[in-house]
């Protein structure tokens, strides 16, 4: 234990280091033959993380690394876990996970309560360090239940201040996510509320919604039908929030779901009253990030100090009322009823929580994850954008916090697709959801006819009335406009009066990217009769409440153009669009699509195309259309999360008991994988992950797997381990030739089940599972191995899926998708055969070697196998022959790090020296166990070249910079050398330092014309505790590409209660060497003497091969090492004559 009392600690928390510190020699100015240059730290300094969550957050480099003065938003992550994923590690405090104490969240249990106090002390204490260090800083929320932290609004120039701060973890980005949904940001303001009208009637209905598609309508009446389907359970919405008075918002007869109702927010100056009832039994804003910096007004239900949970666009509505909206008969668009309309989960309840208006923050995401979790909701949706880290986004790690709190989190993928590497959300705790078709499709024909009697015929989407013989006309056509094909800008008044017009899709104009139906609405201006919308290729068609009547075309469409251009008096006719059978589990061409980190994404791929559910009717957003509108049918993987939250409500359901993990891989192992791509293609698991989902074979799976929050949380420290993560699918990045994972499943049925599993190959990528087959009883588990053998596939990645199929008739196959990305590991192996061809009777010779690139030295294995019709004849040491091959068997010797040869008396360049004397200023935000990086000149520590170092609070060096993580406040006993961090260190006089009780440290460069030196100045610095004990001394390195190292000091006040250590270790703790404490005074000078790095141990034989019989055969060499996930594999082909 740190020798150091709470209040103490508290009391120093938020004490930044000083600004000047008393010269430790008596000289008063500087010697004349030195020149000095200053050095300031790369980014802010850092303190040591030591809660898991706080080792878990890493700092932005964009953020703090910004040197301009504009005010921006960021989170700022605490050291302290939350209480929503507390395990019980401080002293005095019991767990509070809902993970480990097996029960909701509750503000009354004493537990909860007593470290929710602790908590909130710790990031007061935090708030009052970040005022004293940045006092412009303004705190806009606080997170003890989730995430652990703080939003701010600070000078970008500052941020990098904050990281100093004691208790602070990390600074993050603040991001300003989307709504993956709309294509245009344009505002409606003033805009009439009219659209284009409909006659009534039209074609019968087919299945509007996707409930049908999607296999929910069977469960329902296990669940105590329609109306019930889902009652007692609960989601969150994470949105633009909702229109409560919606008919599909309706109670429609379901019980109060456990919790009563909570809190309902309606009714702000400007909103209308409303009282929340057992279908949405709570909303809430939560856009203080958003007040603060955009000033939302009253159109958007919002003062200048609070907003209403009101919905203003429309998509918040549309994602509540598609996973859990009630039962309608009639949902009507223009006047035409497109009903009846359902949520999957008809009987859930709905807790609305608004977090986006133009945007969505990270930080208003963050606190509406800690009330949904307070709330005690079982599953969140999150129709929202994100970021491509599973571990450094302040979201993520609040969903993380949900998911020990027992919630399962559905996100949308994203729609940047069909480009590889497009999709967001990479938590392996989230349900990355893509989007793809249903089988209904709302559609219509458009014909153009021209005076020369041809004629021209393309189906398209389309929700709005049609048009009968208008004149139609290229935008780039109309006279005097400038706006070109893509109507980027409003047509003049009268400029298209009567006429239809045909707009490209896409594009970008003097305000930035053009949304659909912004280029009908600036059509409209131009007294437009319809529109026709046409993508330049291929891409997807939409169904937008337009402003006009509208048909919008796939691409390609030159052929369209050139019709219109090359042919006189053309008109354009269509029907308004009907309801019409289309093809589902097509993707759709926006999903954005994998690979994505270190686990398999997207997750699952669930029906986002067209749409049919709630809207607001007072949208501000021109791209939601008209104002008016209940409904609409829409697009994107917005509108695919809600089904698979739709899906996971009635798991929930039907399963209470299960956790997060097991739900989300029922929807994983149970989905379809009849999925194409728009081309036809067999659509793979980057495009659909395990396939599309099924709510009536999720409610049943015969199998689950599950992980827990502990053990993710865990992983992000230990890359090694996510590949045997306990997940739903399988990612191996790099296989290099063959791998083992495992998994362990669990028998989710009320009988024993026989199952045969078999893996799918592709690519060249093998899947072998291990056992074949087995048995388990009901409620039993056990291991599975699968093992990937990637010998014949190209480099690059590679996929497929295991299947599971149980004996049982009706029971689920379980599916789990694979992707490897096949290259080369940490031991390399190679063969090569000279030469390849041989007459039948005559020998080639093969030369088998490894050679390893780990720092430690490891045990490995070969064995060459030989095809039969290949003799082997003779095998060189030190492998030995056997029947078809050789075999070899050893240790290969790490490579090796530099050796410290000696820390011992010899000349400095000046002795101490201190760069006070050259008016070198020192270095903010140093304070107590902190760590500041330099980028400094080349120079050399062990033969090796280096342009960076960190330097500590504590007196030592981290050569090659290091984090929080390098940063110990005393030497342990068995350093040096030891390969726990920190390692490549220069230590001239580690103990407990605290620049916040006096001293200061300056970094600067020193020339004499001749030589150049790095010198790294501890000037004064106190002991711990100790303000009057201070200690000077310093690091000089030379910097003119010789290795010159040496330890110089000036007054030292030991304490001999705080163990000390002068010495110097190598990068990996393996090699070190230390100076006897009481060989260190004032006027001691040491040096550093090293000696170069080794290379790995290899191991190289060959081996003799006699062709028996005339054809092309294989020989194999495999290595296996405990060092290794994987399984390196070489096989070379011989052509024997």
């Amino acid at each position: 234990m740190k020798r150091r009392s709470a209040v103490l600690a508290a009391l120093t928390a938020s004490i930044l280091a000083v600004g000047t510190a008393i010269p430790a020699t008596a000289a008063t100015d500087p010697p004349p033959e030195f020149t000095a240059t200053a050095l300031t730290p790369s980014e802010a300094p850092t303190d040591s993380a030591r809660t898991k969550t706080g080792r878990l957050a890493e700092s932005d480099s964009a953020v703090i690394g910004r040197t301009d003065g504009q005010v921006i938003t960021a989170m700022i992550k605490v050291d302290v876990d939350p209480v929503a994923s507390y395990t019980g590690d401080v002293e005095g405090f019991a767990a509070t996970s809902p993970e480990v104490t097996g029960k909701k969240l509750s503000l009354s249990d004493p537990a909860v309560a007593k470290y929710l106090q602790h908590v909130e002390s710790v990031l007061a204490d935090a708030q009052k360090g970040i005022a004293a260090a940045v006092p412009s800083t303004k705190v806009l929320s606080s997170y003890a239940i989730a995430y652990g932290g703080l939003a701010v609004t600070v000078p970008a120039r500052d941020a990098k201040l904050i990281l100093g701060v004691p208790g602070v973890a990390a600074v993050q980005d603040n991001a300003r996510r989307s709504t993956p949904t709309r294509d245009s940001g344009a505002t409606l303001a003033g805009v009439a509320a009219s659209g284009p009208a409909l006659a009534a009637g039209g074609a019968a209905p087919l299945d509007n919604d996707a409930s049908t598609f999607v296999g929910a309508d069977k469960v329902w009446p296990a669940l105590g039908g329609r109306d019930h389907a889902g009652q007692g359970v609960i989601i969150g919405v994470l949105d633009t929030g909702i229109w409560p008075e919606h008919p599909m918002l309706a109670d429609n007869g379901i019980p109060t779901p456990p919790g009563g109702l909570r809190d309902c927010e309606f009714g702000i100056a400007g909103d209308a009253a409303f009282a929340c009832n057992d279908k949405l039994v709570g909303a809430r804003a939560f856009l203080d990030t958003q007040i603060a910096l955009e000033s939302p007004g009253a159109a958007d239900f919002c003062t200048a100090t609070a907003c209403s949970p009101r919905d203003s666009d429309g998509h918040g509505t549309h994602t509540a009322t598609t996973a859990a909206g009630s039962y309608v008969q009639n949902a009507p668009i223009f006047g035409v009823d497109r009903g009846p309309v359902s949520g999957i989960a008809p009987g859930a309840s709905i807790i609305a929580y608004r977090v986006c208006i133009a945007g969505c923050y990270t930080s208003d995401s963050t606190a509406a994850v800690q009330q949904a979790i307070l709330d005690g909701v079982d599953v969140i949706n999150f129709s929202i954008s994100g970021g491509g880290s599973a571990y450094t986004d302040a979201v993520e790690l609040a969903f993380l916090d949900a998911f020990a709190a027992g919630i399962t989190v559905n996100v949308s993928a994203g729609n940047a697709g069909p480009g590889a590497a497009t999709a967001d959300h990479a938590g392996p705790w989230l349900t990355t959801v893509a989007a793809s078709t249903f089988d209904r499709a709302f559609t219509s024909t458009l014909t153009l006819t021209s005076s020369d009697g041809t004629s021209f015929s393309k189906g398209g989407a389309t929700l709005t009335s049609g048009v009968t013989n208008a004149p139609v006309v290229l935008a780039q056509n109309v006279p005097g406009y400038t706006g070109g094909a893509i109507c980027s800008t409003p047509f003049a008044a009268g400029s298209l009066t009567g006429q239809v017009v045909a707009c490209e899709r896409g594009g970008t104009g003097p305000n930035g990217p053009v949304g659909r139906v912004e280029k009908g609405f600036y059509a409209t201006q131009g007294g437009a009769a319809g529109l026709i919308l046409y993508n330049p290729t291929a891409s997807d068609t939409e169904t937008d409440n337009h402003f006009l009547p509208a048909i919008h075309l796939e691409g390609p469409n030159a052929e369209l153009v050139a019709y219109i251009s090359g042919h006189p008096d053309v008109t354009a006719t269509w029907a308004a669009g009907q309801s019409t059978k289309a093809a589902g589990d097509v993707m759709a061409g926006f999903s954005s699509r994998g690979p994505l980190g270190d686990f398999l994404k997207p997750d699952v791929t669930a029906p986002g195309v067209q749409v049919l559910a709630g809207h607001t009717p007072e949208s501000t957003d021109l791209a939601t259309g008209p104002q008016g509108e209940l409904f609409q049918a829409i697009a994107g993987t917005s509108m695919s999360s809600p089904h698979a939250a739709g899906v996971s409500l009635l798991v929930k359901a039907a399963h209470p008991t299960w956790t997060p993990g097991q739900v989300k891989s029922a929807l994983m192992t149970s989905s379809v994988q009849s999925v194409v791509n728009p081309d036809g293609s067999a659509a793979g698991v980057f495009d659909r992950g395990a396939g599309s989902i099924r709510a009536d074979r999720a409610v049943a799976p015969s199998l689950t797997i599950s992980e827990t929050a502990a053990n993710f949380a865990a992983s992000a420290t230990n890359p090694n381990s996510r590949q045997n993560l306990n997940i739903a699918s399988v990612n191996v990045n790099p296989l290099p030739g063959a791998a083992i994972v495992k998994r362990t499943v669990t028998n989710a049925t009320s009988g024993s089940l026989t199952f045969t599993a078999k893996g799918t190959n592709a690519d060249g990528l093998q899947l072998i599972v291990a056992p074949l087959s087995f048995t388990l009883k009901a409620g039993a588990s056990r291991e599975i191995t699968i093992i990937l053998n990637g010998i014949k596939a190209t480099d690059g990645w590679h996929t497929g899926q295991v299947t599971l199929t149980p004996s049982k008739s009706g029971a689920i196959p379980v599916v789990l998708p694979v992707a490897a990305n096949v290259g080369d590991a940490a031991i390399a192996l190679t063969q090569s055969c000279t030469p390849s061809e041989i007459a039948r009777g005559k020998t080639t010779t093969c030369t088998v070697s490894a050679s390893s690139q780990l720092p430690v030295d490891v045990d490995a294995k070969i064995d060459v196998v030989a095809n039969p019709l290949l003799q082997v004849t003779s095998v060189t040491a030190p492998a030995k022959k056997q029947l078809l091959g050789a075999t070899w068997k050893g240790t290969l010797a790490g490579a090796k790090a530099p050796t410290i040869t000696g820390v011992a008396p010899g000349t400095s360049p000046a002795g101490y020296l201190p760069l006070s004397l050259f008016g070198i200023a020192p270095t903010p935000g140093l304070g107590d166990e902190t760590i500041a990086n330099f980028n400094v000149p080349n120079f050399l520590y062990g033969g090796e070249v280096y342009n960076r170092i960190g330097i500590t609070s504590n007196g030592y060096a981290v050569v090659g910079g290091g984090t929080s993580a390098d940063v110990e406040f005393e030497p342990h006993p068995d350093d040096f050398p030891n390969p726990a961090a920190p390692n490549n260190v220069l230590a001239p006089y580690w103990t407990d330092l605290n620049f916040a009780n006096g001293g200061a440290f300056r970094a600067g460069t020193l020339t004499d014309g001749v030589n150049t030196w790095l010198v790294l100045d501890w000037d004064a610095v106190a002991l711990y505790g100790q303000p009057d004990k201070t200690n000077s001394f310093q690091i000089w390195i030379g910097v003119d590409g010789t290795e010159d190292i040496s330890f110089t000091y000036g007054t030292l006040n030991r304490d001999a209660s705080y163990p000390t250590l002068t010495g110097a270790e190598n990068r990996d703790g393996s090699s070190g060497a230390t100076a006897p404490n009481d060989s260190v005074a004032e006027g001691t000078e040491l040096r550093i003497t090293t000696t170069p790095p080794v290379a790995g141990g290899a191991v190289t034989f060959d081996y003799t091969l006699k062709g028996l019989i005339k054809g092309t055969w294989t020989t194999a060499a495999t290595l296996q090492s405990s060092a290794l996930n994987v399984i390196p594999v070489e096989t070379t082909k011989i052509t024997v004559k």
